[in-house]
């Protein structure tokens, strides 16, 4: 029999698996189903199986090595799913408290309006591998393909992150940033509010400047173009890196670090090239 490509599993072990699980979605009435419904099913059986294998590198290998059965991935899987999916609740609830949206429409909608739908919709069972939303608020997290609870449980982690960060500023400082990134914010900003306010503060701290402000002065802006100037786009990104880092260190905040320090690259290349172009204001308006 031909293995699974994604899994490398026979067939004899994930079929059983998908009948089972079809029984269940018929409520035992009919073993058969629309193709789609059954293509549904054995990509629900292989997102569980994935997520076993996940928890299997977390914990203990099989003894002597080699691969588990498919049988025993799947639920362990399937209670990973469930798990997921609770802490991510527990997340949301963290991430509502307070909650500022700075007036930005996308962001409330998204938040408040579209992420509670998944907690109500979501199907672990049967589809775990739909993440139901759009997200049309862009996280700063760079998108690897997830889907399912993980993409939510990614999302939102994420934005508790972000929330902790723009929460050390004044409300007025940020929108007020915002503001003058975008005339009308309110109503068409589609961006990351957070990048923005890592950004300038970032800039703040180059032109030694007070970063609660969000605000580098002309000054600063040629404080911040010698502090780049002559180097390439490897040291621009390196440099950024030490700023994030020390910004974070501040702070306290290990995790907050490792998710800001996936910017520096962007960061890097977006300065650069408004640098060569004297532009800067665009990128420190």
């Amino acid at each position: 029999m031909q293995k699974d490509n994604m899994r490398g599993y026979e067939a004899e072990e994930l079929l059983p698996l998908v009948a089972k699980l079809t029984r269940k979605y018929t409520s035992g009435e009919s073993s058969s189903v629309p193709y789609e419904t059954a293509r549904m099913l054995m990509e629900a059986v292989l997102y569980c199986i994935r997520e076993g294998e996940e928890g299997e590198r977390l914990s203990l290998m099989p003894e002597g090595g080699g691969t588990a059965p498919a049988s025993s991935l799947y639920w362990q899987g399937y209670e990973r799913v469930i798990e997921k999916t609770k802490k991510a609740r527990e997340m949301y609830d963290l991430l509502i408290k307070d909650f500022e949206d700075y007036g930005c429409r996308n962001y409330y909608n998204t938040v408040i309006k579209g992420l509670p739908q998944f907690f109500l919709r979501y199907d672990a069972r049967f589809c775990p591998q739909d993440h139901l939303l759009t997200l049309d608020y862009p996280s700063m997290e760079r998108d690897d393909g997830l889907c399912g609870i993980d993409k939510i449980y990614q999302y939102i982690s994420g934005l508790c992150i972000e929330k902790r960060f723009l929460g050390i500023f004044e409300r007025s400082a940020v929108a007020g940033l915002l503001q003058r990134t975008m005339t009308d914010y309110e109503l068409i900003y589609f961006d990351n509010i957070c990048y923005q306010v890592l950004l300038l503060s970032l800039g703040c701290m180059i032109a030694e400047e007070p970063v609660a402000r969000l605000k580098v002065s002309g000054e600063g802006l040629n404080a911040v173009r010698e502090f780049f100037d002559g180097t390439d786009s490897e040291s621009a990104e390196n440099k950024i890196s030490g700023l994030i880092v020390m910004l974070t260190g501040r702070l306290g905040d290990e995790e907050m670090k490792e998710y800001f320090l996936k910017t520096s690259h962007e960061y890097a290349v977006r300065i650069m090239n408004a640098a060569g172009v004297n532009g800067l204001s665009g990128v420190f308006p």
